[in-house]
């Protein structure tokens, strides 16, 4: 009796093994059928991507195009020896390195000594290192020169998920194809055809929580679709998808995010227990997480129309109204604390737990401080109106219509502080009363601004305010005068840098509703006077084509 064919996982057994077959790198495939069809096939191709996308199985397929015995052709036709050798990886012209075990630079002089012999039987001899960027620095160099001028017969295909780390004398040499990670939507399809095939029965949401989950890696979806169709017995629920792969099922997050919302400390704690207890870790819980609040978030701000977010209708809603009950501040915030957990984690790795229920029930309370947030900007916006209302009640000229100054008295000069509403003035009120000037109807002295009764004092609360500002007016000042129609102050001409500061529009509108400033600002500055003209400096100026600096 013959022992039975052994088992095929998933991943090898239904990878792509033609260009037609590889789905989500529409604009690799162009690019190298534009080649083959052409003939302009490089000497090396750098691979780069995530992990699981297609890399080492699209090198795989480019040897075969190039070795099948139809070739060189996009379409191989998978019968031939060659074909079969190079998918079980025993061709002996098409040779696999792993950059991991095989970086040292006496593995480079290995390859570069045998890279010179003639292929055994194929057309080409091509050496596929996966993870390309492990090779020792040692190793790139000895690569060098060998990688610049190959042998005709020979290429060289480079897979990376890192290609930062490979120097740019080798990225130079080689033509760069970056791979993608796949969407959902081809992911889960992929997904669909492995069942139908396998005859499995499986829930449709499952296969979409898994194109979710797999983060746009083909090969992590199809092993953890075959690790939950190898252990369930009966039809393959996301309870079972949960408790076998340890990803939570939508409603887990939905039902979380509502007791965040709800301030429900008891509720927050049994869900962070109950996803720990089906075998997902804390990483793994900031991720699902961190998912789930991003479609959330693409709900409250795209509603029907969110980016990669397709529900059932049901769940649908109850994503509505969570992401209507949140709002966008508090979505953002909450993912904020998401991304800051997982250093904290780093940082103190037996906490984990601790530090992730104290990160939730924290965000919980936010609803409390976005409620103090918009009390605060209600009492500033009380606090506007009231200003605005001072302001318009105050009068053009200092505080003081001229109409209603007293004959006797017009010489005197103007009152600068307003007279306190508790101490009305007797009718025999002392010589001195005389000079404060009576307050108009309209304007009670609780709205009225106090005028600085000095520019020194006027240009001290100048530097409190605009410290630049007032520091720039004091070192240049020659004089400063109040009037009653505003401030007129005379400065020595400043450098180029300052003079951008003083003649600022904001900075000039902000000198006018300074507290204690009589209105407007007038700057000039002093000019400069110029002594007599010295020949000798002329002519040296214009010999040497020169300028004249004073200090």
């Amino acid at each position: 009796m013959s022992d039975p064919a052994p088992y095929r996982i998933f991943a090898r057994k239904y990878r792509p093994r033609t260009f037609a077959e590889v789905i989500g790198q529409d604009h690799i495939v162009r690019a190298l059928s534009g080649a083959f069809e052409h003939q302009r096939i490089a000497q090396a191709y750098l691979l780069s991507g995530p992990r699981g996308v297609g890399k080492t199985t699209t090198a795989r397929i480019i040897a075969k195009s190039l070795n099948c015995e139809a070739g060189p052709t996009i379409m191989p036709c998978l019968e031939c020896d060659a074909c079969h050798e190079i998918e079980q990886g025993n061709d002996i012209d098409v040779i696999e390195i792993d950059g991991a075990s095989n970086n040292g630079v006496e593995d480079v002089r290995a390859i570069r000594d045998a890279i010179y012999a003639r292929p055994m039987r194929d057309r080409r001899k091509i050496y596929i290192i996966d993870e390309v960027q492990r090779l020792t620095a040692s190793a790139f160099d000895a690569l060098l020169k060998t990688l610049e001028e190959p042998p005709s017969h020979a290429m060289f295909l480079f897979a990376t998920t890192d290609p930062h780390k490979i120097p740019d004398t080798i990225v130079s040499r080689c033509q760069v194809f970056e791979f993608r990670r796949l969407r959902e939507v081809d992911v889960a399809a992929k997904l669909q055809q492995i069942v139908d095939k396998e005859g499995a029965d499986v829930e449709p949401d499952v296969l979409a929580a898994i194109a979710r989950g797999c983060r746009g890696g083909m090969r992590d979806a199809e092993s953890m679709l075959d690790q939950v169709v190898a252990v369930s017995t009966q039809k393959v629920t996301l309870q079972d998808l949960e408790w076998i792969a340890g990803l939570a099922r939508p409603e887990r997050w939905l039902s979380l995010f509502e007791a965040v919302t709800q301030d429900d400390a008891p509720a927050i704690l049994r869900e962070i227990d109950d996803f720990l207890t089906h075998g997902g870790t804390e990483r793994d819980f900031i991720e699902q997480a961190s998912d789930a609040l991003r479609d959330l978030l693409h709900v409250a701000l795209l509603g029907e129309d969110a980016l990669g977010v397709e529900p059932s209708p049901d769940r649908m809603q109850r994503m509505k109204e969570l992401a209507r009950s949140m709002g966008r501040d508090r979505l953002e915030a909450t993912m904020g604390l998401l991304f800051g957990l997982e250093s904290r984690m780093n940082a103190a790795p037996l906490a984990a737990r601790a530090l992730l229920e104290w990160t939730l029930l924290r965000a919980a309370r936010l609803g409390e401080l976005f409620e103090l947030g918009l009390l605060v900007d209600s009492l500033k916006s009380l606090a506007g109106q009231a200003d605005g209302a001072s302001i318009s009640a105050r009068p053009t000229p200092v505080s003081v219509p001229p109409v209603s100054r007293p004959a006797p008295v017009a010489a005197s000069p103007p009152a600068r502080t307003p007279v306190p509403a508790a101490a009305p003035k007797p009718a025999t009120a002392p010589a001195r009363s005389a000079s404060v000037a009576p307050t108009p109807p309209t304007l009670t002295p609780e709205l009225m601004v106090p005028v600085a009764e000095t520019f020194p004092d006027l240009l001290a609360t100048l530097e409190k305010a605009r410290p630049t500002l007032g520091r720039l007016i004091r070192e240049n000042l020659v004089t400063g005068n109040l009037s009653q129609d505003g401030v007129r102050v005379v400065l020595r001409p400043p450098s180029d840098r300052e003079r951008a500061v003083i003649d600022d529009p904001l900075e000039r509108s902000s000198l006018g509703q300074l507290h204690g400033s009589p209105g407007a600002w007038q700057i000039e500055y002093q000019s400069v006077q110029k002594g007599p003209t010295d020949q000798n400096l002329q002519n040296l100026l214009e010999a040497f084509d020169g300028n004249e600096e004073t200090p």
